[in-house]
């Protein structure tokens, strides 16, 4: 009786311990993989590709900085002869997950069968086709040249590159000048009611939105250091009135 009585809770704390078990391992977050378990054949072609490689030009203006830069054509046009003579090529495609979030995953592949792989989010100023496409242009040229490697003629950042760790820290940008001080700098983003205003201020000009965000180098607006946003408005309708009539704003 005692035997089979120890052997009934015995089972049934077996079943309860299977049961916990199956249920921790369904909590699991399974990290998707971000390169092939071997990569040697492809390191290689990719050095080679990028020892051929040349400068990509600054082909483009962002008013709102008043500065130039590479834009996606221009990278594709001075990598792509170097990449294909090695057997490398890129894709870039947008995927849709299960909590209703999209990202953009960007892969160098090579004829070996190798690849390496970035993920990014995509999170538009605003949810139309126009703020989208913006959108998702830049980041397809920020992660297709982060990843292969390519360079484009910058400007000297006179020692921004420095707080560099600290823009990443607080997932903020660079100043809208070149005066920008970490120090001083707050890590607290803009307030709701601060980015319905930008919202309002860029509804029907997403090119602009696109400037602020590759300038501060932010994903959204809504992450916008709250020491930016009195700053970020004025040049906002700057350029707004220069567009409309040729005069700067006062307010």
């Amino acid at each position: 009786m005692e035997l089979n009585l120890f052997n009934h809770f015995s089972t049934m704390f077996d079943d309860i311990k299977k049961k916990i078990e199956e249920l921790a391992q369904s909590k699991i977050v399974h990290e998707e993989p971000s390169r092939s378990p071997e990569i040697k054949e492809l390191a290689i072609a990719l050095a080679k590709a990028q020892a051929e490689m040349p400068v990509a030009d600054l082909n483009k203006e962002n008013p709102y900085f008043k500065s130039t830069y590479a834009d996606l054509q221009s990278i594709v046009s001075v990598s792509r002869p170097s990449l294909t003579k090695y057997g490398l090529s890129v894709t870039q495609q947008i995927n849709d997950d299960t909590n209703g979030m999209c990202w953009l995953i960007t892969t160098l592949w090579h004829v070996s069968g190798q690849w390496i792989s970035s993920k990014r989010r995509i999170v538009p100023t605003k949810n139309d086709i126009q703020a989208i496409n913006s959108h998702t242009t830049y980041l397809k040229r920020m992660c297709y040249s982060s990843l292969i490697g390519v360079v484009s003629g910058d400007y000297d950042d006179d020692g921004e590159a420095a707080v560099a760790t600290t823009r990443e820290t607080f997932a903020k940008g660079v100043a809208l000048n070149r005066k920008y001080d970490a120090k001083n700098t707050s890590p607290d983003v803009i307030t709701k009611e601060q980015l319905e205003e930008l919202e309002y201020e860029l509804s029907e000009h997403t090119d602009i939105a696109e400037m602020v965000l590759e300038g501060l180098k932010l994903q959204s607006l809504a992450d916008m250091p709250k020491s930016k946003f009195q700053s970020a408005t004025r040049r906002i309708r700057e350029i707004k009135d220069l567009r409309n009539n040729g005069t700067t704003h006062k307010g």
